[in-house]
């Protein structure tokens, strides 16, 4: 009986012992994503991040350690998005984590990760207050701000827009829209010369397209998740409207041209993604993406965000294999890389974490399918 308990004891410890060892041989980072609602978005991204991790391991990890990934739903939530943040520092114990993707969630988490000295990298939280959230906060979008300058600029030289009107969607990031859209076109000397707002969830902007053609306008900017933003155009062409329409990068999905149809034929928005980028970074990382979106009729298809993770997951990988894994050593990289090869431009950061590359890409929805303007 005795030989047959050191037995078992002597298993148990080997198997503990290779649990460490695997365990040893493992860099872990964090991924805080909209996997449940908002997944049509961070699925996608979810999925950038898995191509370049596959890519980091299959050439031999990161110091011959594998990089492993453990991904947390922000559920379109700041408490959410805190809990997930705290399970992931305290319970896994990374020291990087990718995301939260919403603006309102990386703000609620930024102060821990400020004060735990946590990196946190946020693929597309676009709120001009992220640049102030700390030392250890990231982004790898471009600001709205800087989106509302390079649409406003367009609509008023191309598209000769003199009374533009604006229906936002009624939370943190379309009610932010609306404010600088409004003021930037107000710098173009174009007053904006209505306003009205949907909630989140709405399928019925009767009421609202209803108030706006009482006024006479040409271009309707329509600021929100696609969710909304595609419906809600395709209600107004319904009733009528007939206004150059004009989106932020939320728009930039082929769902958005599922979901408005015809109506979408037109539409300006931007994107941080060009496909064309001819590199052979690009071209690699096109092909391993749309393996995974023809694989699965049901894989949501929105390259942009795949694109962006993708990116942040390589940088964040190359800092640790430059630098070293504590949060300070990943910044020292972070902070002093300089055209970085990436899919989505040649990047760096300036001094407040924001991603530096090419400027915003215009893109306009012809035949279908979205082609660049600029």
């Amino acid at each position: 009986m005795h030989r047959l308990w050191l037995t078992v004891l002597v298993a148990v410890a080997v198997l503990g012992a290779g649990m460490s060892e695997a365990q040893a041989e493992e860099i872990k980072i964090g991924a805080i994503l909209r996997l449940s609602q908002g997944a049509s978005d961070g699925l996608p991204a979810k999925r950038g991040i898995e191509i370049a991790v596959r890519e980091i391991n299959a050439a031999g990890g990161i110091g011959g350690k594998q990089l492993k990934v453990i991904y947390e739903d922000e559920k379109d939530s700041a408490p959410a998005s805190v809990a997930a943040y705290q399970k992931l520092v305290s319970m896994d114990k990374v020291k990087v984590i990718i995301g939260p993707m919403m603006s309102g969630n990386v703000l609620a988490v930024a102060p821990l990760a400020q004060r735990e000295k946590i990196v946190i990298v946020t693929p597309n939280g676009t709120s001009p207050k992220i640049s102030d959230a700390g030392e250890y906060v990231y982004r790898g979008c471009t600001r709205i701000d800087k989106q509302a300058e390079a649409l406003t600029k367009y609509a008023k030289e191309n598209l000769k827009t003199t009374k533009p009107a604006i229906l936002y969607s009624n939370e943190p990031y379309g009610k932010g829209c609306n404010d600088l859209f409004s003021k930037f076109f107000a710098g173009l000397g174009i007053p904006v010369v209505a306003t009205e707002s949907f909630m989140v969830g709405d399928r019925d902007f009767s009421a609202q397209l209803t108030k706006l053609k009482q006024k006479s306008f040409d271009l309707l900017f329509i600021p929100g998740y696609l969710q909304e933003t595609a419906p809600a155009i395709s209600q107004a062409r319904r009733m009528g409207i007939t206004a150059q329409s004009m989106g932020v990068f939320g728009d930039m999905a082929p769902k958005y041209i599922e979901l408005a149809g015809k109506a979408s034929e037109g539409h300006l928005n931007c994107s941080e993604y060009d496909e064309d980028y001819n590199t052979p970074t690009n071209k690699r990382f096109k092909d391993a993406y749309y393996r995974i979106v023809k694989a699965d009729p049901k894989e949501p298809n929105n390259i942009m965000f795949a694109a962006i993770t993708y990116d942040m997951t390589r940088m964040v990988a190359k800092a640790i294999a430059a630098k070293g894994g504590a949060p300070d050593q990943v910044r020292s990289y972070l902070d002093t890389v300089k055209d970085f090869d990436g899919v989505t431009g040649k990047l760096s950061f300036d001094k407040n974490g924001d991603v530096v590359k090419q400027g915003v890409y215009l893109f306009r929805v012809t035949g279908g399918k979205y082609v660049k303007v600029k």
